[in-house]
């Protein structure tokens, strides 16, 4: 212990001859210095020593670039706190030369080269001053104390600390060069708005390299490391510029520049203050790498399920995401705009007449708060400020501009600008929101977008956290799990199949509160007995109600918890979910639909291929995963006849947009659009892609407006994200397993085996066993046409479709509409 042997000598020097008590005043000290350390020692210490050239990283993520041949790039970053790691090793010959250097040394520690980790003056001194006081009043903590607290303590300012710091401090100095020790400290010293050492520090205040730093900027710097906050530039310019002045004055009296020389440098630097304009509120931590934020954001929710926070947001992890940048971008680009105008068209307000609140219920509220614990109500400003502001906006803001214009005052101009800029009109319409999510057939996660805008106040993943009605999107499940059904279990009669026939006309329940139910079609038209196949692209309500009631909950809702697996949930045991009331997120239809194309196989999404560490060592690896081979929900055949049949809903149905849109390659899907065209949903895939898009407020109750249904509204933004997402990719054909698939001619109106008097057939896919060996009799008469027969059908319940518009009273009509009208 240097300090002690140079106490020794100087008390020898000062009693000598006689050194008894000089002897005796080092036995003493030593004796407090041993008892102080062993408080303060422990025999990990040197084991916690050797860690100390370990920095805190942050960690990357990387997505996949099509343009340079699928290369994963960096595009985002994790970390609490902003940190560019430099290494003086790189600069080994000249970088005691560094302005950064001289100024942090002369600021804090001018002896660094010659003291062995502890300054003896400067703590008797400090010593001196704390005993008096009874506390920590002051500090002579060196650069390498300072290590030692930045790597191993608290801040919090106790004896026992900084002798455990003084300690640390001597192993260092033993473990590590000069060089070394001033590296972790100018890497680890807090320098504000969330930045952790110079490289970062430099970035965010100066935007540029620490090398490239001019004195005024290094002496900045220099001037953060005791409270950051308060000598912040961006917070308090008078007093940083008071600090800065100080550290200059160090500069000159360690002779590191004549007067001259730091007079002119502070007085170049003076520019920086004057042509500060930005937040006191800024922090790095919005620099950081964020290119993707919601994918990001998505991304980090999963790495907290398997990694601490520590190991996220210093250990400097590797993620390689399934992201594909093309698709990503082509997701945000299409969904902002389709909401901005999506946003014109609903055209909802917001509330904003907080005068007739405060008149009714203001004096009140906080009675009616007391007694139902509600929270306190605040307004930001006042009455009689609102209403200043509004007769400012309206009616005074441009007289003051104009006379702003004659006088020529720069500052006044600057208030009315920023005024027009932030201003809130009263009809300020309510946003839209929505969301896309698309994965390969796989399970990757190629693009999520949860929202019109990722903001602090927006940061909700739509596509995982909101659970909304699928409504008609849903039938495509029901249908699949039912044609699934049947044909793995033939010995069952009447089977449902993509020709089965089934009667589209109201059909009445009775709930379990007694209350009737009457699941109506979105137009109120009816076409009589209809194909499943045809009644899928006209995305006929009462049909889809029968499919369940023929099929049974029991035989189907199995298959469809497989296909959704809602986590903590039951789909109802009633009718209604075959109407889409389930609710359910986009990221459980997605996946859903991902099973068909995967031929019938059960997909696990991922948004993460594998994670190394900073060593690239791998931590884990989710292609593992992906490799096994999955569960069959349902078969491939079922899979294949619910494609085709959700093909000819984009051909000839509510899905027509997505051609409109430009998407020409083979492509499935379904609209789906809720009661009081509340949602409006698309969910659809290709063979490279399955996606959906979900529009709607983020207020269940609020209507898109009379109309928005999801072929008008979500439709034709499916097929421009696909355009642009796909544009490079090669369309190709779906492909499926189909050993147990056959086509049969069918009877064009009954399904069935074609008669002698079936005047129109078509071709139909079946499950083979599953063809129903009835043939078609239908049409006895050849008097009648089997268009004359459609329209016949149709008479039957055109009165009562009559009848029910003209009666305005009707209980419990419908807690559902569907969407088969397009145009």
């Amino acid at each position: 212990m240097s300090f002690v042997f140079q106490l020794y000598l100087a008390s020898l020097d000062k009693f000598n001859p006689n050194w008894k008590i000089g002897r005796f005043v080092f036995l003493l000290f030593f004796i407090v210095c041993l008892n102080i350390l062993a408080l303060v020692a422990t025999p990990r210490d040197w084991e916690i020593i050797q860690q100390a050239s370990a920095y805190q990283i942050p960690s990357i993520l990387y997505g996949m670039d099509p343009d340079k041949d699928n290369e994963f790039v960096p595009i985002a970053e994790f970390y609490q706190f902003s940190k560019q790691v430099l290494s003086l090793k790189e600069n080994e010959k000249d970088y005691s030369e560094s302005n950064v250097v001289k100024a942090f040394l002369s600021a804090e520690d001018n002896d660094f080269y010659s003291h062995f980790g502890l300054d003896v003056r400067g703590i008797l001194r400090a010593m001196a001053v704390n005993l008096m006081a009874g506390k920590i009043k002051e500090g002579a903590s060196t650069i390498t104390q300072q290590v030692a607290r930045l790597k191993f303590l608290s801040i919090d300012r106790s004896f026992i600390r900084k002798a455990r710091e003084a300690w640390l401090a001597i192993l260092l100095e033993f473990q590590y060069t000069k060089q070394e020790i001033l590296e972790m400290y100018l890497n680890e010293i807090p320098l504000g708005h969330g930045t952790l050492g110079v490289g970062a520090a430099s970035q965010f205040y100066f935007r540029k390299n620490w090398k490239k730093l001019k004195w005024g900027e290094a002496a900045l710097l220099a001037s953060l490391t005791t409270r950051p906050k308060e000598f912040s530039p961006l917070v308090n310019p008078n007093i940083s510029s008071s600090k800065v002045r100080i550290v200059f004055m160090k500069l000159i009296e360690n002779g590191v520049l004549d007067v001259a020389k730091a007079e002119q440098e502070y007085k170049d630097f003076f520019d920086y203050y004057q042509n500060l304009n930005r937040s006191p509120n800024e922090s790095a931590y919005s620099d950081r790498l964020n290119r993707f934020p919601y994918f990001t954001e998505y991304v980090r929710r999963q790495l907290v399920k398997k990694f601490s926070s520590e190991e996220i947001y210093n250990n400097g992890l590797k993620v390689y995401s399934t992201l594909n940048i093309h698709h990503q971008v082509a997701a945000e680009e299409v969904l902002k705009l389709a909401l901005q105008e999506q946003t014109k068209i609903s055209n909802q307000r917001k509330f904003t007449n907080l005068d007739y609140f405060d008149d009714a219920y203001g004096s009140i509220y906080e009675l009616i708060a007391n007694l139902h614990d509600l929270p306190e109500f605040k307004f930001k400003i006042t009455k009689d400020e609102r209403t200043f502001r509004r007769v400012y906006q309206a009616e005074l803001r441009d007289d003051f501009a104009f006379l702003n214009y004659l006088t020529g005052s720069s500052e006044i101009g600057n208030v009315i600008e920023k005024n027009y800029i932030t201003q809130v009109t009263e009809d300020a319409l309510l946003p839209v929101e929505g969301c896309i999510i698309s994965m390969r057939p796989n399970g990757y996660i190629t693009a999520i977008v949860g929202g019109s805008e990722f903001r602090s106040d927006n940061q909700q993943i739509r596509c995982v956290q909101a659970f909304r009605q699928p409504g008609s999107s849903f039938k495509p499940l029901l249908y699949a799990s039912a044609i699934d059904y049947y044909g793995k279990h033939l010995e069952e009669n009447d089977k449902i199949t993509a020709a089965s026939q089934f009667l589209d006309s109201p059909v009445n329940f009775i709930l379990e509160q007694g209350e009737e139910w009457t699941p109506e079609n979105y137009s109120l038209d009816y076409s009589g007995f209809i194909r499943l196949r045809e009644a899928l692209v006209s995305s006929k309500n009462s049909v889809a109600v029968r499919v369940l009631e023929q099929a049974g909950l029991s035989r189907v809702l199995p298959t469809l918890t497989e296909l959704l697996k809602p986590a903590g949930r039951e789909i109802p045991k009633n009718f209604s979910v075959a109407l889409g009331t389930f609710e359910v997120t986009p990221y459980e239809m997605t996946r859903a639909y991902a099973t068909f194309v995967n031929n019938g196989r059960e997909v696990h999404p991922t948004s993460i291929l594998y994670i190394t560490n900073s060593e690239g060592k791998i931590l884990l690896d989710l292609r593992e995963e992906q490799s096994e081979k999955p569960k069959q929900i349902i078969s491939s055949e079922a899979s294949f006849i619910i494609t085709s049949m959700m093909q000819d809903v984009i051909k000839k149905g509510t899905g027509k947009a997505v051609i409109s849109a430009g998407v020409t390659r083979p492509v499935a899907g379904k609209t789906g659009t809720t009661n009081n065209f509340r949602d409006a949903w698309f969910v659809g895939y290709t063979s490279e892609l399955v996606a959906s898009v979900w529009v709607g407020y983020d207020i269940g109750t609020l209507s898109l407006g009379k109309g928005m249904t999801g072929g008008v509204v979500a439709a034709p933004i499916w097929g421009r994200f696909v355009v642009k997402a796909l544009k490079k990719e090669k369309p190709k054909n779906f492909s499926f397993e189909t050993e147990n698939l056959m086509v049969a001619k069918v009877c064009k109106l009954s399904g069935k085996i074609p008669g002698p008097n079936c005047r129109e057939t078509i071709d139909e896919y079946f499950i083979k066993g599953t063809l129903s060996k009835t043939v078609c009799n239908d049409h006895q008469s050849k008097a009648i046409s089997i268009d004359n027969l459609d329209k016949n059908i149709q008479n039957i319940f055109s009165s009562k479709k009559d009848k029910k518009k003209q009666n305005s009273k009707q209980d419990n009509l419908n807690i559902f509409s569907g969407d088969e009208k397009l145009d």
